[in-house]
């Protein structure tokens, strides 16, 4: 409507400024001529206003498209799992048929050694005969000379005895000893008596007149005045 009265304006404006209107023209000629174009022209530009407006109005209430309807899923079509392929057939392996088993070959005979050459037959020689000596009578002693004693026998090894089995007067002889263990070994070296706290090995006076004289398992051999006892470890 604002565009429409602006027109109108300016259309006034421009009839206002005709040069054709001077100031000899009629004005009662010029009254009449101005209405009669202003009554002529009304009917356009009422004509004009209300087309406009209708124009207007229709595209303020024209109604809003609609909304495409979003389209419609076809039927969903389950999917059948498909059966799985059967397995191939093992193929049958033919049987190899077991190898024969060859009977082992018989052992040949040993070849017999090769006869010795016969020796051709001569006259017959006698046996030699040996004439025999008879035996000889043992050789006389020379004169003066010592005849050798015959050689002594090894002395039998002394007999050990208990402590117990000592005669009382050795017993109570004998020194006071304190046996806290012993090792034995094949290794005569290394064989030991712990007496009192101290380390002995075999030959060891222990005491005077008393000598560690052997280690044996689980006793000791000791000698005291030529006799020889054992004590156990």
């Amino acid at each position: 409507m604002s565009y429409i009265l602006d027109a109108l304006r300016k259309a006034d404006a421009e009839r206002e400024r005709d040069p054709a209107r001077g100031i000899h023209a009629q004005p009662a000629a010029l009254q009449h001529g101005a209405d009669a174009g202003r009554r002529s022209r009304w009917p356009w530009i009422a004509g004009m206003t209300a087309g406009l407006a209708v124009a207007a109005a229709l595209a303020f209430w024209r109604p809003a498209p609609p909304a495409a309807s979003p389209p419609v899923a076809g039927p969903i079509t389950p999917i059948t799992p498909s059966a799985p392929a059967p397995a191939p057939a093992p193929i049958p392996v033919p049987a190899v048929p077991a190898a024969a088993v060859q009977p082992a070959p018989p052992p040949m005979p040993a070849a017999a050694p090769p006869a010795a050459p016969v020796a051709a037959a001569g006259p017959a020689v006698a046996p030699r005969r040996v004439p025999v000596l008879p035996a000889s009578a043992p050789a006389a002693a020379p004169p003066g000379a010592m005849p050798l004693p015959p050689a002594a026998a090894p002395a039998p090894a002394e007999r050990v005895v208990a402590f117990a089995d000592l005669p009382p007067d050795v017993q109570r002889d004998l020194p006071k000893l304190v046996i806290n263990g012993g090792v034995h070994s094949e290794n005569a070296a290394q064989r030991m008596l712990v007496v009192g706290g101290q380390v002995m090995h075999e030959g060891a006076e222990l005491a005077p007149g008393l000598v560690l004289e052997q280690i044996r398992p689980k006793a000791a051999v000791l000698r005291f005045r030529g006799m020889r006892y054992s004590v156990p470890y």
